[in-house]
């Protein structure tokens, strides 16, 4: 008699659970996407935008260095203290950044923003995909980060509010700074207040996942067995897919303020106000589309928006030329960045999903650490325009050994979401 209604609440995807950690994700990335301005406080400590490029570049180097540990840390403890500690540390650090100039201890405050933003990110991730029905993980992870997208558009808004004004004096920087730790405080409040389990998933559905018991995963000693593992399940090109597209989300998450500024049209508010909408408004309505072609065809076709709105930032001199751009790769994004985590992490059993979650954003970490110091020193010596058509040329490098790799699947008759 109790047997149905377990089962039936298994298949459901947006419980209340799902939309409790939504919340949390929505004040989180509007933190983060506030550092979009990032770049307008280190011009204003006096530094250009080539020591802009190798400061982000090099505190994201403990990222990579943390990545795995953090898959672990979530098959062990779960994702509810993982996210806790790890949304404090953000706060932590963006309220602190801002006392000093030093190069040095700004790459340090830094490397902690990242590391820390990587764990919570890395919870998203795990809790999307086992929270989910089968063959529901990509519509999962997808619908999940509609909640970030909304921060998207948050973020980047309320910085033009703060730096709408002037940026000579050291208030709105405070304001800048305490706003974002703020957001990630509060994402760390309304997850405290989320009951065990902490990342959602029935016990019963995944028997042998450690999100909801920090027991329920015999626990290997040393780093030997995780890359035995890894090895095992290694994802491929999926992971050259996920560098690339990191690479090019450096240039809209920091450089593209640099580009306004640089052009004469400060606030970049539009491209977020059309990214991140067109992205939400097509998770919705194509959230079935890995089920029907599968998840390499998506992933593929949104690679190929994604370049198309990249292209379109060259030359662009106004707001409203933003508008394409903002378009095409918030489209783009929609079907790359779910297929892509998915694609990953079903090649993983669900006992180490997080481990293989924490793989492909590792190989997003690679793409960062690369793209910020190649696109600080491409800009300064050779500007924006070169900058965007090296990342249109590394996309494209990458869509099309990914889709050779993949050719059973991209270039066949759709019969299964592979």
């Amino acid at each position: 008699m109790t047997i149905a209604p377990q089962m039936h609440e298994h298949e459901r995807l947006y419980t209340g659970r799902f939309f409790h950690v939504a919340a949390a994700v929505l004040l989180f990335m509007s933190g983060v996407a506030l550092q979009f301005h990032f770049g307008q406080y280190i011009a204003f400590r006096g530094f250009g935008v080539d020591t802009l490029g190798r400061i982000l570049g090099i505190s994201m180097v403990g990222t990579l260095l943390v990545r795995l540990k953090i898959g672990r840390w979530i098959d062990r403890f779960g994702c509810k203290p993982t996210w806790l500690v790890a949304a404090t540390l953000v706060a932590l650090s963006m309220a602190t950044i801002q006392f000093t100039s030093q190069f040095w201890l700004i790459v340090m405050l830094r490397g902690v923003w990242a590391m820390s933003m990587a764990a919570v990110m890395t919870t998203v991730a795990v809790f999307a995909a086992q929270i989910a029905p089968p063959g529901r993980r990509a519509e999962s992870i997808g619908s999940m980060g509609m909640a970030g997208f909304i921060g998207m558009i948050i973020g980047p808004t309320v910085g033009d509010l703060i730096f709408a004004g002037d940026v000579g004096a050291i208030t709105p920087y405070r304001i800048f700074f305490f706003a974002s730790a703020a957001c990630s405080l509060g994402s760390a409040v309304v997850m405290s207040m989320l009951k065990a389990p902490a990342a959602g998933v029935a016990v019963a559905q995944v028997p042998k996942l450690g999100v909801d018991n920090v027991h329920s995963v015999p626990q290997r000693r040393g780093a030997f067995p995780q890359l035995r593992i890894i090895i095992k399940h290694w994802p491929g090109t999926v992971l050259l897919t996920g560098a690339v597209f990191s690479m090019v989300f450096c240039l809209q998450s920091t450089f593209l303020e640099r580009l306004a500024e640089e052009r004469g049209f400060r606030d970049i508010k539009l491209f977020f106000l059309l990214y991140s909408p067109t992205a939400m408004l097509l998770r919705v309505v194509f959230r079935r589309l890995p089920q029907t072609i599968g998840r390499s065809r998506t992933l593929v076709s949104g690679s190929v928006l994604f370049i198309t709105g990249l292209a379109c930032l060259v030359g662009v001199d106004s707001q409203l030329g933003l508008v394409l751009p903002g378009i095409l790769m918030g489209a783009g994004h929609c079907f790359i960045f779910p297929s892509m985590v998915d694609l990953a992490a079903h090649e993983f059993p669900s006992e180490h999903r997080g481990t293989g979650t924490a793989v492909i954003l590792g190989a997003g970490d690679v793409g960062m650490v690369t793209g910020f110091l190649l696109l600080g020193e491409v800009i300064d010596a050779f500007g924006f325009d070169s900058a965007i058509y090296t990342l249109v040329g590394l996309l494209v490098f990458g869509t099309v050994v990914f889709s050779i790799a993949r050719r059973g699947v991209v270039f066949s008759i759709p019969r299964s979401a592979a």
